[in-house]
């Protein structure tokens, strides 16, 4: 099987994949190229975007969005967060209602970019303190996102977790088993395409 670090990932979103609604899920991973090596198998199919601190993939069956994250795991261990990509604001403002109407915990993002995208979202967790996103994406960008923005980026998900939800997550992640990435996630790195060359 060829080593998905050799291949040159368009680092752009499909076009006419953001047409129809997908399943989204992000895990944290201990070893980025051995992750993107094992989901290419497990899935058929190339990344789409492979940078050295995020991968993703978009598959179409099922219809799936699936990032990884060379990060060590924390509370939920692997699992990042789960998500719902939809189609317009419209529809994304209908699920903020009815999740409203359940009392569920939110925190709203408008005109962010993070993870190599500029998205409208909104961040809710469910009663087991499961993080959900649901957004729209608008367009990719050609770098991490506004970590120079941090309140921007982190309040609205401390939003849905609560403080004491907050207080777990950080806890775990200043003191819970750490990831060890190897060197492959330079490599990765150096076969990425910058965003806008396809």
């Amino acid at each position: 099987m060829t080593n998905p670090s050799s291949q040159t990932a368009p680092n752009r979103t499909p076009a006419g994949a953001t047409a129809v609604i997908k399943f989204h899920a992000s895990l944290n991973v201990s070893d980025l190229p051995r992750a993107v090596e094992f989901y290419t198998a497990l899935l058929g199919a190339e990344p789409v975007k492979v940078y050295a601190d995020y991968a993703k993939f978009e598959v179409d069956s099922p219809p799936l969005v699936l990032s990884l994250k060379p990060k060590r795991a924390c509370a939920g261990g692997p699992l990042n967060h789960l998500g719902l990509r939809v189609v317009t604001v419209d529809h994304l403002r209908e699920i903020q209602t009815r999740l409203k109407a359940v009392g569920a915990r939110m925190g709203q993002q408008d005109d962010v970019k993070c993870c190599y995208a500029h998205q409208t979202k909104i961040w809710v967790t469910d009663p087991d303190q499961t993080m959900w996103e649901v957004y729209v994406l608008h367009d990719d960008v050609p770098d991490w996102g506004e970590k120079d923005k941090k309140l921007k980026l982190l309040a609205p998900p401390f939003r849905a977790l609560g403080v004491w939800g907050t207080m777990r997550r950080a806890w775990s992640n200043a003191f819970g088993r750490r990831a060890t990435p190897t060197d492959g996630t330079a490599a990765l790195a150096e076969h990425a395409e910058p965003v806008g060359k396809n």
